[in-house]
């Protein structure tokens, strides 16, 4: 018998008529598809969860037979057994469209045995969050799927929560139509500080998650049941757009360098693999890594990042360079363009340095040009998370979410290219590199230890001091990712922000040598004092 208290919790308390009847559970529920017998096919009705009566037309309900009355009038107690079996009766066998079996609609859900080996299945904190308001669900059980979904649909008051999940970000006001109630647990509430994302997204320099309402996409299909994508109109960088809550795997754990392929925190997001067209050009093919043909979504951490920050999020450009403005203040820039295989020069976050196709010999640095763990020299790959992330990544929450340092550099040394007093780092702070909060090129690069690694940096201390006084982005391109020319060079004719400023590279041709002490002034022209003229040079 179900008790008047009960209908109102049932119905009317968590959800009301006309909210549950909107959700796909109030449409679309039909338990006798997945289960023979089963008296009921009207779609959407309570019944099809909810065991109303002792029998129908004289007959028990299947299943369960034999498990006696259930709270609420599940006809699974607890979930059941395995914690969420009355879910996955439904959500485990429908095979939608193109997607497998299990996958649910768009592929958001990857079915039971990638859930069941995920951390929100796994972990004692995949728990209702502390949050009052609205109230949490009735069952304490960490893991359950009712710690996110509330299965009757949620009105906030500012429309219905998509996949019926809670609005749960009471404390900031945030809509949870873009953050989709992650913040509710990844606020320090559960887990403590190192699973606090919500403090890293409010600092000063952030992936925009607070920024953009109602663009939610999918992290396995990049559609939305409102057909939203990505693209220059409709940017956005919510929680799910980098990590799939149903399928990261059960340490949800960051990566360790060197590599990059996913992280557990990552597992199971769709990407881009772009086709990689000639030096210097706009990759604007790619392969899109997502099911049913790529069952696992992206294989290395770069291509979820290259769905924002190449022409699949970013449109055609000019140059590499977009009009959008980042936090740091600076254009942000394409970097597939960057990383392309077939410039002659990057940071190996797609390849290893030895294949990198536009590159000539020697391709790699030296070993003693690089720190630890980076001494395998062009053998090794980079996340793009090895340079971007918190600036507290020892005490807090992990990854590029947010940071109080401009563009997310983390590391001992976290500025580039200007010094926290915003002087330019120059060779003569070589005693400095360490100071005014470190020169995060140090970071991975010893250059300089009371010796130079590169005799085109120790004319600083010899011969007139000609270096002595250069700043690095006067050779150097600012945004270091890669460039058309070998060692990170660039030419007075780059645009910004390549060129710091737009008017601070001093170099108009240059010839890679072929060992870091082998350089001498044929190997460059530029245009600054005590100019010297090079033949020809690397284009």
């Amino acid at each position: 018998m179900i008790t008047l208290a009960m209908y109102f919790l049932l119905v009317a308390g968590n959800a009301g008529a006309g909210t549950y009847t909107s959700t796909k559970h109030g449409t679309d529920a039909d338990r006798s598809v997945v289960v023979p017998g089963f008296p009921y096919t009207t779609k959407g009705l309570c019944a099809q969860c909810h065991e109303q009566h002792a029998s129908v037309d004289g007959n028990e309900p299947t299943p369960p037979a034999s498990e006696g009355p259930t709270p609420y009038a599940l006809f699974r107690a607890n979930f059941g057994l395995d914690r969420n079996e009355l879910c996955y009766a439904c959500h485990e066998t429908f095979t939608i469209g193109s997607m497998p079996l299990g996958y649910g609609r768009y592929g958001i859900y990857q079915g039971k045995t990638k859930y069941n080996n995920s951390i929100h299945y796994s972990s004692s904190n995949m728990l209702w969050s502390p949050d009052p308001v609205p109230p949490g669900p009735p069952l304490d059980d960490a893991g359950n799927c009712h710690n996110c979904h509330n299965p009757h649909g949620y009105n906030d008051g500012a429309g219905l929560i998509p996949n019926m999940l809670f609005a749960r970000d009471s404390k900031t006001g945030d809509s949870p139509a873009y953050e989709m109630g992650c913040e509710a647990c990844h606020d320090g509430t559960q887990g403590g500080a190192f699973k606090n994302v919500k403090a890293q997204l409010n600092k000063s320099y952030s992936h925009p998650t607070h920024s953009f309402n109602n663009r939610h996409v999918l992290p396995e299909t990049g559609k939305s049941e409102a057909g939203s994508s990505f693209g220059p109109a409709n940017r956005h960088a919510e929680c799910v757009d980098c990590h799939n809550p149903h399928a990261l795997d059960s340490t949800g754990s960051t990566h360790t360098p060197p590599g990059n392929a996913v992280s557990g925190a990552l597992k199971n997001v769709w990407g881009v693999v772009p086709s990689w067209p000639s030096i210097w050009t706009q990759p604007k093919i790619f392969t899109v890594r997502r099911p049913p043909a790529y069952p696992d979504g992206s294989s290395k951490e770069y291509q979820i990042c290259f769905k924002c920050h190449s022409y699949y999020g970013l449109g055609s450009l000019t140059n590499g360079v977009s009009s959008i403005i980042g936090p740091s203040g600076i254009n942000i820039t394409d970097q597939a363009w960057e990383f392309n295989r077939n410039n002659k020069s990057v940071h190996s976050v797609v390849v290893t340095l030895n294949n990198q196709t536009g590159s000539y010999s020697p391709k790699a640095l030296t070993a003693s040009q690089m720190s630890s763990p980076w001494t395998n020299v062009g053998n090794q790959t980079m996340y793009c998370s090895d340079c971007h992330g918190a600036d507290n990544e020892g005490s807090g929450a992990k990854g590029p979410h947010g940071s109080n340092v401009k563009f997310m550099l983390k590391g001992t040394y976290k500025y580039w290219p200007a010094r926290n007093d915003g002087q330019l780092w120059r060779l003569s702070d070589k005693n400095n590199f360490t100071s005014y909060g470190g020169l995060f090129c140090k970071n991975c690069h010893p250059i300089y230890d009371g010796t130079w690694k590169n005799n085109v940096h120790s004319r600083s201390m010899g011969r007139g001091g000609a270096h002595s006084n250069r700043a690095c982005v006067e050779c150097h391109v600012a945004v270091p990712h890669g460039s058309k020319r070998s060692r990170l060079i660039g030419y007075n004719t780059d645009p910004a922000p390549y060129n710091y400023g737009g008017n601070s590279l001093k170099i108009t041709a240059f010839q890679k040598a072929a060992s870091p002490m082998g350089y001498s002034k044929s190997n460059c022209n530029v245009t600054c004092a005590n100019g010297h003229n090079l033949s020809g040079g690397d284009p």
